[in-house]
């Protein structure tokens, strides 16, 4: 199977981090339980009044997290070994995809890397990104935790699968990847 993964929330169990480094540099005292879904989203910094100019502090507080707290969910690595070829489209910086990708060993798996704001493309939703590695590599599925992961597959007829949060754009839904063969039996028919 030919698969097209998201890094944060798909890959990498990222956003406690990302949540966190939004409430430092908001400078307010904030639930992370509501921050997680506008963060997702992308209303945190409008909702909460921080001025867009501070995704810089956010990148560099993010940043000062430690690898090892943004742990690879269970069995992941067992898909990614499993599958022809993996791809990957994230809206991080190339250093940081980059830095993560080989701490937790992973960039070996991956054919291509996209960072859409360094590499010249739209960033998600807008299919571009996922054109240009069709065209390419034949995908068959493409994984995310967001809408944003799934709706630019959805457009260019590539079958989805939401992990860890139902979506309306998902083809398919886990919770867990020991449930993935469910996916690829269905697929083989």
């Amino acid at each position: 199977m030919n698969v097209l993964w998201d890094l944060d929330g798909t890959i990498l169990d990222a956003w406690p981090t990302l949540v966190q480094s939004f409430i430092q540099i908001s400078g307010k005292n904030l639930d992370p339980n509501e921050v997680l879904p506008l963060l997702k989203n992308g209303n945190a910094f409008e909702k909460y009044g921080v001025p867009s100019e501070k995704i810089i502090d956010f990148r560099k507080t993010e940043r000062t997290f430690r690898h090892e707290e943004k742990p690879l969910f269970p069995y992941v690595r067992d898909i990614l070994e499993q599958n022809n070829i993996n791809v990957l489209v994230t809206h991080r910086n190339r250093q940081s995809t980059e830095e993560l990708l080989d701490y937790w060993n992973l960039a070996p798996y991956f054919e291509e890397v996209i960072c859409p704001e360094f590499d010249g493309f739209f960033l998600k939703p807008h299919p571009e990104s996922y054109e240009y590695l069709h065209r390419r590599y034949q995908i068959d599925l493409a994984i995310g935790d967001q809408d944003t992961d799934l709706i630019p597959a959805r457009k260019i007829g590539i079958s989805t699968c939401a992990f860890r949060n139902p979506n309306p754009y998902a083809d398919y839904a886990i919770d867990c990847y020991s449930k993935f063969e469910t996916i690829t039996c269905k697929d083989r028919g």
